[in-house]
């Protein structure tokens, strides 16, 4: 036996397995960092979250979270599955970008790696007993298999059996440019008018007339609000839109 071909023989070999193992190795650390960068969302509540409270709450709010477990930034999207409320009332969204107007399907927003975020379920009751649902599922844009489903359910009690006649309030011109004027079914003499931005801050505050009042809304920047009048026993809302 040659033993000098015998040692080339051996380093081959052990070069063979060294480079094999390398490839193994190489192999697993692509597999980790691409979980790593793909990752999964997860739902930090349960998939059913519920709130409730008087009907003439502003609003009620079923909160929910989701986190990013990659390390990089995902740009996710919620879309509306189910959504279905009790007549005279309204919903919305709320991410971490803001809170859209009622009748909004869908919205993208941007966790960052680790991150993570709120997507709540908000409910308007506008003084009415009732009970609304809405199922949204929430996914990653690049890889929509990555996705959580959560259901948002509130309810109201409380209002008097009166509340079949309760006022109504009617405001235009919708859209507006300088001032909106509000007209209601019954006196809201010297009632608390408050304006609220899509994400919930109040940005402005006025008191009622009797049955019809007029409000400066020039100063407010361009977008949909929510305006409220409350007497102390009935509360009315409703949407507008500022040019």
């Amino acid at each position: 036996m040659n033993p000098i071909g015998y040692c080339h023989s051996s380093s081959y070999i052990w070069f063979m397995n060294n480079i094999s193992m390398k490839k193994i190795l190489l192999a697993a650390f692509l597999t980790v960092t691409a979980w790593s960068v793909q990752g999964q969302i997860t739902l930090l509540s349960a998939d059913t979250v519920y709130t409730a409270g008087p009907a003439t709450e502003f609003e009620i709010v079923a909160y929910a979270n989701v986190r990013n477990n990659s390390e990089v930034p995902a740009n996710l999207r919620w879309v509306k599955l189910h959504n279905q409320v009790t007549t005279g009332w309204l919903s919305t969204i709320c991410d971490v970008n803001l809170c859209y107007p009622d009748g909004t399907d869908s919205a993208n927003f941007t966790l960052a790696g680790n991150a993570t975020g709120n997507v709540d379920g908000h409910f308007y009751p506008n003084n009415v007993v009732g009970n609304g649902t809405m199922r949204v599922r929430i996914f990653e844009v690049s890889n929509p298999s990555n996705s959580v489903v959560v259901t948002f359910i509130g309810s109201t009690t409380g209002a008097s059996v009166n509340h079949l006649s309760k006022p109504t309030l009617k405001v235009y011109p919708v859209p507006t440019d300088h001032y909106l004027y509000l007209e209601t079914s019954a006196s809201f003499e010297n009632a608390d008018i408050e304006i609220y931005n899509m994400i919930g801050k109040k940005v402005a505050q006025f008191k009622s007339s009797a049955l019809k009042s007029r409000v400066s809304v020039g100063h407010l920047p361009k977008g949909q609000y929510i305006i409220r009048l409350n007497n102390g026993q009935d509360v009315l809302m409703k949407y507008f839109t500022k040019n």
